[in-house]
Protein backbone atom coordinates (compact mmCIF):
# COMPACT_ATOMS: atom_id res chain seq x y z
CA UNK A 1 0.00 0.00 0.00
CA UNK A 2 1.60 3.21 -1.21
CA UNK A 3 2.24 6.01 1.56
CA UNK A 4 -0.71 8.86 1.33
CA UNK A 5 0.47 12.17 -0.14
CA UNK A 6 1.32 15.10 2.34
CA UNK A 7 0.86 18.42 1.88
CA UNK A 8 -1.91 18.54 0.07
CA UNK A 9 -4.31 19.31 2.87
CA UNK A 10 -6.11 22.72 2.02
CA UNK A 11 -5.94 24.82 5.15
CA UNK A 12 -7.27 28.94 5.51
CA UNK A 13 -3.33 29.68 6.18
CA UNK A 14 -2.65 28.81 2.55
CA UNK A 15 -5.86 29.88 0.37
CA UNK A 16 -5.59 32.85 -0.99
CA UNK A 17 -8.94 35.10 -1.54
CA UNK A 18 -9.09 37.14 -4.96
CA UNK A 19 -11.34 39.25 -6.44
CA UNK A 20 -10.51 40.18 -10.52
CA UNK A 21 -7.03 39.25 -9.38
CA UNK A 22 -6.60 41.13 -7.20
CA UNK A 23 -6.18 39.74 -3.75
CA UNK A 24 -8.39 40.68 -0.87
CA UNK A 25 -5.95 41.51 1.69
CA UNK A 26 -6.54 40.72 5.23
CA UNK A 27 -9.84 38.22 3.83
CA UNK A 28 -10.83 36.26 7.14
CA UNK A 29 -12.96 33.50 5.66
CA UNK A 30 -15.10 33.06 3.12
CA UNK A 31 -18.14 30.24 2.34
CA UNK A 32 -19.41 28.86 -0.81
CA UNK A 33 -22.41 27.55 -1.63
CA UNK A 34 -23.61 25.79 -5.19
CA UNK A 35 -27.02 24.32 -5.28
CA UNK A 36 -29.77 22.62 -7.79
CA UNK A 37 -33.44 22.80 -7.27
CA UNK A 38 -35.26 19.88 -8.21
CA UNK A 39 -38.81 19.45 -8.87
CA UNK A 40 -41.14 16.89 -8.44
CA UNK A 41 -42.78 15.43 -11.14
CA UNK A 42 -45.93 13.38 -9.48
CA UNK A 43 -48.70 12.11 -11.89
CA UNK A 44 -51.83 10.10 -11.32
CA UNK A 45 -51.99 6.52 -11.00
CA UNK A 46 -48.53 6.47 -8.75
CA UNK A 47 -47.64 7.16 -5.03
CA UNK A 48 -44.32 7.63 -5.55
CA UNK A 49 -42.41 10.39 -7.14
CA UNK A 50 -41.70 9.73 -11.07
CA UNK A 51 -38.87 11.91 -11.32
CA UNK A 52 -36.98 14.95 -10.15
CA UNK A 53 -36.75 17.79 -12.79
CA UNK A 54 -33.53 20.53 -12.35
CA UNK A 55 -35.23 23.74 -12.43
CA UNK A 56 -32.85 25.92 -11.22
CA UNK A 57 -28.64 26.75 -10.59
CA UNK A 58 -27.93 28.97 -8.03
CA UNK A 59 -24.04 29.97 -6.96
CA UNK A 60 -23.89 32.14 -3.45
CA UNK A 61 -20.29 33.17 -1.88
CA UNK A 62 -19.76 35.46 1.55
CA UNK A 63 -16.77 36.70 2.65
CA UNK A 64 -15.09 38.60 5.33
CA UNK A 65 -11.78 40.74 5.93
CA UNK A 66 -10.40 43.07 7.96
CA UNK A 67 -11.64 46.90 7.06
CA UNK A 68 -8.70 48.91 5.75
CA UNK A 69 -8.97 52.84 5.83
CA UNK A 70 -9.39 53.96 1.60
CA UNK A 71 -9.94 50.20 0.60
CA UNK A 72 -13.43 49.91 0.31
CA UNK A 73 -15.70 48.11 -2.27
CA UNK A 74 -16.74 51.64 -3.40
CA UNK A 75 -13.16 52.29 -4.22
CA UNK A 76 -11.85 49.02 -5.72
CA UNK A 77 -14.96 49.21 -8.19
CA UNK A 78 -16.93 46.15 -6.71
CA UNK A 79 -19.81 48.16 -5.49
CA UNK A 80 -21.88 50.99 -7.52
CA UNK A 81 -20.98 54.32 -6.13
CA UNK A 82 -23.85 56.42 -4.70
CA UNK A 83 -24.05 59.59 -7.26
CA UNK A 84 -25.05 63.19 -7.00
CA UNK A 85 -28.60 62.26 -6.33
CA UNK A 86 -31.16 59.44 -6.25
CA UNK A 87 -31.59 59.51 -10.03
CA UNK A 88 -27.86 59.00 -10.81
CA UNK A 89 -27.30 56.38 -8.01
CA UNK A 90 -29.92 54.37 -9.39
CA UNK A 91 -28.20 54.98 -12.83
CA UNK A 92 -25.00 54.12 -11.17
CA UNK A 93 -26.59 50.96 -9.83
CA UNK A 94 -28.40 49.68 -12.96
CA UNK A 95 -25.31 50.58 -15.26
CA UNK A 96 -23.39 48.46 -12.74
CA UNK A 97 -25.45 45.47 -12.83
CA UNK A 98 -25.20 45.30 -16.87
CA UNK A 99 -21.38 44.61 -16.06
CA UNK A 100 -19.98 41.43 -16.76
CA UNK A 101 -19.66 40.74 -13.03
CA UNK A 102 -16.20 39.63 -11.00
CA UNK A 103 -14.01 36.71 -11.32
CA UNK A 104 -13.90 35.39 -7.91
CA UNK A 105 -11.09 33.06 -7.16
CA UNK A 106 -9.63 30.50 -4.10
CA UNK A 107 -5.72 29.75 -4.71
CA UNK A 108 -3.39 28.23 -2.93
CA UNK A 109 -0.71 30.32 -2.02
CA UNK A 110 2.00 27.31 -1.89
CA UNK A 111 1.32 25.91 -4.70
CA UNK A 112 -0.23 28.48 -7.09
CA UNK A 113 -3.33 26.31 -8.15
CA UNK A 114 -6.48 27.62 -8.71
CA UNK A 115 -9.15 25.94 -6.37
CA UNK A 116 -12.54 27.45 -7.51
CA UNK A 117 -13.78 29.92 -9.39
CA UNK A 118 -17.11 32.03 -8.98
CA UNK A 119 -17.54 33.72 -12.21
CA UNK A 120 -19.77 36.90 -12.87
CA UNK A 121 -20.21 37.51 -9.86
CA UNK A 122 -21.71 40.33 -7.78
CA UNK A 123 -22.10 42.25 -4.66
CA UNK A 124 -24.86 41.85 -3.02
CA UNK A 125 -24.20 43.56 -0.08
CA UNK A 126 -21.58 44.36 2.58
CA UNK A 127 -21.74 45.68 6.27
CA UNK A 128 -19.06 46.32 8.78
CA UNK A 129 -19.50 47.24 12.09
CA UNK A 130 -17.69 49.61 14.53
CA UNK A 131 -17.03 48.39 18.45
CA UNK A 132 -15.13 50.61 20.80
CA UNK A 133 -13.08 47.32 21.36
CA UNK A 134 -11.91 45.15 18.58
CA UNK A 135 -10.88 45.33 14.41
CA UNK A 136 -13.20 45.91 12.70
CA UNK A 137 -14.27 43.41 10.12
CA UNK A 138 -15.99 43.61 6.58
CA UNK A 139 -18.51 41.11 5.39
CA UNK A 140 -19.53 40.67 1.74
CA UNK A 141 -22.14 38.43 0.50
CA UNK A 142 -22.28 37.48 -3.71
CA UNK A 143 -24.08 36.20 -6.38
CA UNK A 144 -22.32 34.39 -9.32
CA UNK A 145 -23.51 32.44 -12.47
CA UNK A 146 -21.26 29.80 -12.04
CA UNK A 147 -18.73 28.15 -9.49
CA UNK A 148 -15.68 25.92 -10.88
CA UNK A 149 -13.61 23.55 -8.45
CA UNK A 150 -9.65 22.98 -9.45
CA UNK A 151 -11.49 19.90 -11.17
CA UNK A 152 -13.10 22.10 -13.93
CA UNK A 153 -10.42 25.33 -13.82
CA UNK A 154 -8.18 25.14 -16.79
Amino acid sequence: MAAPEKGLVLSGARARLMIDGIPIGWATNVSVSESISYEEVRVLDNIQVQEHVPTSYAVGLSASRIRIVGKTLKSQGFFPKLGQNADEHLENILAFSLGKGLTIQIEDSQTGANIATYEQAKVTDHNFTVTAVGIVGQDMNFVAIRAKDESEVI
